[in-house]
């Protein structure tokens, strides 16, 4: 049966040029990249250049970027790492934060940490204002996320880095969901640090980077998670993945290229799928994202009335679709991001989430809204 993936969002698929690259590493770079003979020195020559891509694509410098397992480490390390700096200081985030933001702020909270979780308005968004409110004498990190991973909410970061900036605090942004669609430059948006996943862009899965200010390690270091070998500058030991890492180099390269013009096709999709959803549901439904300038182009949140999203999402076996956040998804718990922009019971109930990708056609956003809208007729109404 042929599915319509519309669930970029967890994870997409891997560019034909990204894989290609991978194979040529596995057969050619597979040394490792810390050995000092000739095949070793090759493979580490090939993740430098993959570096120096990574650190074009964010407006930094090769010596600030670290490469992670994915953004979930890159987020642990760059808040626990921070933390470390001040015992008992003070953490300020966001409710809509991805949860290995969240969980990881939690977790210092426990450990003595003191924690400020904004609220966020009905769109999902914190301000500047709110930021510069809650800073504190010892507040040593103020964590907000680019773009959301469930409605697709751009945060006003450049305003927000400027609040930091002159209380002399670092700010931390997990731009995971936003590097896609979003040019970043992490001198215009004031950030000290950086994280985002391969996955998410094209790339393979198990590789990620995390952008670190120079003027933030030359004042000191931040503490290590794990211990070992002393790969990516003491910060993050292990052997280095080679493939994946060359894998992500080429992924941003790719994004580089295409990103604008890619972001209005996918705008586009994501209009041709609400028109056609008008057209042909019996059955109301809901936008719980914007579609306008300050969300990302290829997202797309809505409840449908009546409806469960879990009983309605066996019906849609040809279909790729999510009904929240995949990485909480097992909890099968109400979304804390729509809780957070005060949404009901009910209509949390009935939402789903669809994104739209790089692969996805016209036709597919078409037929996707006529199967979705089908399935979610009363059982006595569908054909």
């Amino acid at each position: 049966m042929r599915t319509i993936y519309l669930d970029h969002q967890a994870t997409t698929p891997m560019d034909p040029a990204v894989m290609e690259v991978m194979q040529t590493a596995c057969t050619q770079y597979f040394a490792n990249p810390a050995s000092p003979h000739a095949a070793g020195v090759r493979a580490f020559r090939e993740v430098e250049r993959a570096r120096s891509a990574v650190a074009r694509f964010v407006g930094g410098a090769r010596s600030e970027i670290y490469f992670t397992s994915g953004a979930t480490e890159a987020n642990n390390i760059a808040i626990k790492g921070m933390a470390d700096r001040c015992p008992g200081g003070h953490i300020v985030t966001a409710a809509t934060e991805h949860k290995s933001v969240l969980d990881t702020c939690a977790y210092l909270r426990e450990k003595g940490w003191s924690v400020t979780v904004l609220p966020v308005d009905a769109q999902g968004r914190v301000t500047a204002d709110q930021v510069a409110g809650h800073l504190r004498d010892d507040t040593v990190l103020v964590s907000v996320m680019l773009a959301n991973n469930e409605i697709g909410t751009i945060q006003p970061i450049a305003e927000i880095g400027r609040v930091t900036r002159q209380a002399g605090v670092a700010l931390h942004c997990d731009a995971t969901q936003g590097v896609g669609s979003l040019a970043v430059d992490v001198t215009e948006l004031g950030v000290d640090l950086l994280t985002f996943s391969g996955h998410k862009i094209y790339g393979p899965k198990g590789v990620g980077a995390l952008y670190i200010s120079n003027r933030l390690t030359d004042t000191a270091p931040l503490a290590p998670l794990m211990h070992g070998g002393g790969q990516e500058r003491g910060l993050r030991a292990g052997t280095l993945n080679t493939a994946a890492i060359l894998g992500l180099g080429t992924a941003v390269t790719l994004v580089e290229e295409v990103r604008e013009q890619e972001a209005r096709r996918l705008e586009k999709l994501r209009h041709a799928f609400l028109t056609e959803l008008t057209a042909a549901s019996g059955t109301p439904f809901r936008l719980n994202s914007g579609t306008g300038p300050d969300f990302l182009p290829h997202t797309l949140n809505l409840s449908l009335e009546g409806v469960d999203a879990q009983d309605l999402l066996p019906r849609l076996a040809g279909l790729a679709i999510s009904t929240g956040s995949a990485c909480n998804s097992s909890a099968q718990e109400p979304s804390h991001v729509l809780r957070a922009i005060g949404l009901p019971p009910e209509q949390i109930k009935g939402s789903i989430r669809l994104s739209f990708g790089r692969f996805t056609q016209e036709s597919d956003a078409i037929d996707a809204a006529r199967y979705l809208a089908g399935a979610a007729l009363p059982e006595g109404a569908r054909e």
